[in-house]
């Protein structure tokens, strides 16, 4: 089995609803992950009824927002 397909060493997983949010003014995010010293990682957000981006003054309702981390650290004997 390669590194991509081993099941994540570590895995953060968070989510959050709300029956309404305001967005006053969008969120400027950049998203960085990194598995040191050596590996693989990855991540992803799933969101419902809550377009990327957001727009200013706009109000939504019944939002989700899931988010994943993943890393695969490397296999030290494989160095």
């Amino acid at each position: 089995m390669g590194e991509a397909e081993r099941e994540p060493d570590v895995e953060i997983s968070a989510s959050v609803e709300a029956d309404e949010l305001v967005v006053r003014e969008p969120a400027d995010v950049t998203e960085r992950t990194a598995a040191e010293p050596g590996g693989d990682s990855e991540s992803g957000t799933e969101r419902h009824n809550l377009p990327r981006p957001a727009e200013a003054n706009t109000t939504y309702r019944h939002i989700r927002i899931a988010h994943r981390l993943a890393a695969r650290l490397t296999d030290p004997g494989s160095r």
